[in-house]
Formats: structure tokens, sequence, C-alpha cells
């Protein structure tokens, strides 16, 4: 049993985030139609996204993001939903703002494609993102909100599948290749060298543990409970760091290569979900108006921020960041920088 979606038109930007949403989240058959007699006529779940109802049906007012074809300053509105806020506030409509046009601004990362102020090193700081100022940056927003569409969507059709979803625990370590470089070995030192700075860092204060006993905790276990992923710079389908990671110049070199896979996608000292999701999609390439095949991998944290931060706050910041993905059943990515370690 498919969903069915009315829109008066399909752009490239509906087909995109309304897939992410429904199939690649919630797991879900998804199918459109611009035609408002098949609408009315079919007996599917259905819904519309649309400036107007066609009538009495589920309804979800749209903004005019999704409907464009160009980046422009978007001068955006706000609204409260959920004691948080939210942007692009609409009126009339199941939910008090247009959720699939602010998911896609935070998916594509439309923010950064617009002027902003730089930080030292001429990147984008979190600083300057919406999430951030919005408060919602340490959680996976576009997950919940998936969920929330998924909680509506089952009070009106009670027999439209879902999928169900388990929360995951990546460990990844990114590596410089070394001869007869020992797996193993470097994973547990890694853990262990990770352990011992941290454990300096709270001064054994034993109501400040939490986070890192979480932390440790889970990449013991999925070190022995499944393959952790090692990323290799000399593989030329891969690519991890965000040190001179700007959008949309890298992701466009990352597509040329041929790079299949990505986990840029973070902020190297601030932990959060740059993107707004803690499930792997596709990058979208606004100047195009195209999905590429660059999949990307959300990182929530690395260990390079927790060892240049020096406050307990953040631990127990990536803690609360771990029981958000388990929330959402999602996946939690936790990158170990190994080569930034510093010993001193």
């Amino acid at each position: 049993m498919k969903l069915l979606v009315y829109v008066p038109q399909l752009s490239p930007r509906i087909k995109y985030i309304f897939g992410f949403m429904f199939e690649d989240i919630l797991k879900t058959e998804l199918s459109f139609t611009t035609n408002t007699e098949e609408f009315k006529q079919s007996a599917l779940p259905k819904f519309s996204y649309a400036p107007q109802p066609l009538a009495s049906e589920l309804y979800f007012k749209s903004t005019d993001l999704l409907f464009e074809h160009k980046i422009t300053d978007q001068h955006i509105k706000t609204t409260t939903f959920a004691e948080l806020s939210v942007p692009f506030p609409v009126t009339k409509s199941t939910l008090p703002f247009d959720v699939f046009a602010a998911s896609f601004y935070f998916l594509s990362r439309y923010e950064e494609y617009l002027p902003f102020k730089a930080s030292e090193n001429e990147l984008f700081p979190p600083e300057s993102s919406m999430q951030h100022k919005f408060g919602l940056l340490r959680f996976p927003v576009i997950d919940s909100w998936a969920l929330i569409l998924k909680n509506i969507l089952l009070k009106h059709f009670p027999d439209l599948p879902f999928s169900t979803k388990r929360f995951s625990f990546f460990p990844l370590y990114a590596m410089s290749p070394k001869p007869k470089l020992n797996r193993k070995n470097i994973i547990s030192n890694a853990i262990n060298r990770l352990k011992t700075y941290l454990d300096k860092r709270i001064n054994n204060r034993e109501e400040n543990r939490t986070a890192i006993n979480q932390i440790i905790t889970d990449m013991q276990r999925h070190k022995q409970a499944q393959k952790p992923r090692m990323l290799m710079p000399i593989q030329t389908n891969e690519h991890h760091s965000d040190a001179n990671m700007r959008i949309p110049k890298s992701y466009v070199k990352l597509t040329k290569s041929k790079t299949k896979y990505d986990y840029s996608m973070y902020y190297s000292k601030h932990p959060g979900f740059r993107a707004g999701t803690c499930v792997p999609f596709y990058w979208y390439d606004l100047q195009l108006e195209k999905v590429t095949q660059l999949l990307l991998h959300p990182v929530a944290a690395t260990d390079a921020a927790l060892l240049n931060n020096k406050t307990t706050e953040l631990l127990l910041q990536i803690n609360e960041l771990i029981d958000h993905v388990k929330l959402v059943n999602g996946d939690f990515y936790f990158l170990s920088l190994c080569n930034d370690i510093r010993t001193q």
C-alpha cells in the first residue's frame, strides 16, 4: 500500500525531501500526483502539499522553497512547535510550519550556499547555523519530525505500513595508511587513549562519568559486535575530513572524483547534527538542482571535540545526543580522528 501525495508541481526538491523522510527514514512507499481528480478519487492513504487544500483532505500547507529553482536569501520567520523554535511558519495546516521546507533547508545545508561570516579557518561556524540559533543542533530534528508525520498518518490511515528501525552505534576510525596495519590494536589503542584523556578531563568526578562510560561502553561493545569502519585517505571512494570542507565546493570535487561515501558532515569541535539528521543521505546539489551519488554519513561527535574542550558540559551533551538518537531509532556515528589526538 503506497502513500499518495498531491502536489501542484513535482519539483526535484519535493521528490528529494519527501523521498528521504518517507522512504529512507520511515520506510514506507510513496507516490505523487499532480492530477486533482486522480487524487480525489484515489482510495490510497493520501494527503496534499500545496498552497491551498483541494477539499477536506489531510493537508500540509506549502511555502515557496520547494517549488523554487534557485538559491535566494529566504528571510525566514519562525514559530513555536513542541516548545522549540522552527522555521517556515504556516497557518490553517495540519502542522504550524512547513515541515518539508524546513527539513530540506537543513538537509541540503541551504544556508551554507549563502554569504556568511566565516570562522578563523574560513569555514562555516556552527554558531551561524539556524539549528544552533534555534537550539535544534543537538536534535536529529528531521528524524523527529518524520516520526510525528508517521503518527499523524497512522491516526488517519491505520493500515499504512511502516518498517521499524533499530538504534545503531557506528564507531569510525580515521587513519593514515601504514605498513602492516593491525586493525584490532589500532581500535583498542584509540579507545584506551580516549578513555585516559577523558578521565583526566573530568578529574575523577563521579557525577560527570556518565557520558564517558556510555561512549566507551558502546565503542567496546560494537568493536566486538560488528566490524568498525576504518577510514583511509588512500581509498578514493571515501572521505572524512572537515578541515577544509566547504559547501558546495568540497562536495563538487568529491563527486567529480567519483567518491562514494563521505563522513565530513559534522562540526569538528561542536557535537550535533549539522544536517539535522542521524540517517545517511545522498547529497543534493543546489546549484544543479539534482541528487548526487555521494552518500553522506552524518557524524554526531568526534573525539577531537572532546579532547579540545575544557569543560565537562560537552561530555554530558554527547550523552544527551546518544539518547536523542535512540529515541528515533537512528544511527549514531562517532568519529575517532586518531592521528589528530595529541599525546601531550
